[in-house]
């Protein structure tokens, strides 16, 4: 594989993380608006299976850009490279908020449930994962990458004081 190749199956597995993303947030959010109004929540069938294919999709394309990243050059990219910080840091709000409501509000009113508890974790570790991989590219895009990078350096001769 060439290099332009590794970059644009890299970039398509970071709009894939994206999309899984947008997917599992677009899913659980009126469920996240049940539960901070003080409602009881009873999710579909459908609602869990979107959620899962979400986070399924997420994690995929985590794991297969993760192995391409090191073969990537990234062009010095300030304003990218900020933009994707900052979304990798809003990313995990969502999810952490929803698992603090579930797990510390309403853990007491409802039944202790395994598959509910492994999907939070999931979410949590998928998206933990997803601002991992957005924060690198960001530091990635941020770092300066001097012309001469692995040449000797000249050392400025002692002219100053002793």
């Amino acid at each position: 594989m060439n290099g332009s190749q590794t970059k644009a199956l890299f970039w398509c597995a970071i709009v894939s993380q994206v999309a899984g993303a947008q997917l599992f947030f677009w899913d659980t959010l009126p469920d996240y608006r049940e539960l901070t109004a003080g409602a009881l929540v009873v999710g579909t069938a459908k609602d869990f299976a979107i959620a899962v294919f979400g986070l399924v999709v997420m994690q995929s394309a985590y794991w297969y850009a993760r192995r391409l990243q090191p073969q990537i050059r990234f062009a010095h990219r300030v304003l990218l490279g900020h933009v994707l910080l900052c979304v990798s840091e809003v990313s995990f709000f969502f999810v952490s908020a929803l698992a603090t409501v579930a797990m510390f509000d309403h853990w007491r009113r409802s039944q202790f449930v395994f598959w509910k508890l492994m999907l939070l974790a999931s979410a949590l570790f998928a998206f933990f994962c997803y601002k991992h991989q957005l924060a690198s590219v960001g530091d990635a895009l941020l770092e300066t990458q001097p012309e001469d990078a692995g040449k000797a350096t000249i050392e400025p001769k002692g002219t100053g004081k002793p």
